[in-house]
């Protein structure tokens, strides 16, 4: 069981991978992704009010009348997040996405919401995974909130973003989804900066130039430890 969701949701349904090439805007590149990536796609549970008494949402914006849980079992790493993003735009309704590869597991999630320029299409907001898991029994919806499918998706969201924050900071302290994502945003662009800086330095030939790009990496790199540092205490 999946998240510990109520076995009245399951439905164990096989999707032919071809049936995204008619609601999905993929190309040449991507169904070749989809032939050569993914062995099997399934809808293994589908939460509805019927089945979970949670309300359905809607705004000006969005439309959450159910939660999809999507298996994709692959036959290699790699292209993920273009996956994700093909299957999640097909949907008409939010999903949770769940890669499986050999005896590991990552989950994908991101909100979506109307496309004011044509509410046939969904707009997703900005993705949040997990790293290859073997263990994957710490998402738990029956302690999440259940208000609503917004509600819910979101607490689903905040999860992701926690976990992925405590594998960097290794730190007890509590925090919020929104702080999650700060944290790792702030440390992604550090990682980024020091990259783009060494590559710079690589290719630069003046001596004071490559002791100037040393000391900004140094600079960024002591940044990252006191975020890390700190927030760690």
């Amino acid at each position: 069981m999946i998240f510990n969701i109520n076995e009245k949701c399951r439905v164990g349904q096989f999707i032919a991978k071809k049936s995204f090439y008619t609601y999905a805007e993929m190309t040449s590149a991507d169904k070749r992704i989809f032939t050569d990536d993914i062995s099997k796609i399934t809808l293994l549970y589908q939460l509805q009010p019927r089945n979970t008494n949670i309300a359905p949402y809607k705004d000006d914006i969005r439309e959450y009348p159910m939660i999809n849980v999507i298996e994709i079992q692959l036959t290699r790493d790699g292209r993920l997040k273009r996956i994700a993003e093909i299957i999640m735009r097909a949907m008409p309704y939010p999903a949770v996405l769940v890669f499986a590869l050999d005896d590991k597991f990552q989950i994908w999630a991101a909100h979506q919401r109307t496309n004011q320029n044509d509410e046939t299409k969904n707009v997703l907001e900005d993705f949040v995974s997990t790293g290859w898991e073997a263990d994957i029994s710490g998402i738990d919806i029956s302690r999440m909130n259940m208000t609503n499918f917004y509600a819910l998706y979101s607490d689903i969201v905040d999860y992701i973003s926690v976990h992925n924050a405590k594998q960097i900071v290794r730190t007890d302290a509590e925090m919020t989804g929104e702080e999650a994502r700060e944290i790792t945003a702030r440390l992604t662009d550090l990682d980024n900066r020091i990259a783009a800086l060494k590559a710079e330095m690589k290719k630069e030939t003046q001596f004071n130039r490559r002791i100037e790009l040393n000391m900004q990496i140094k600079t960024l790199e002591e940044n990252k430890k006191m975020i890390i540092g700190g927030l760690g205490k």
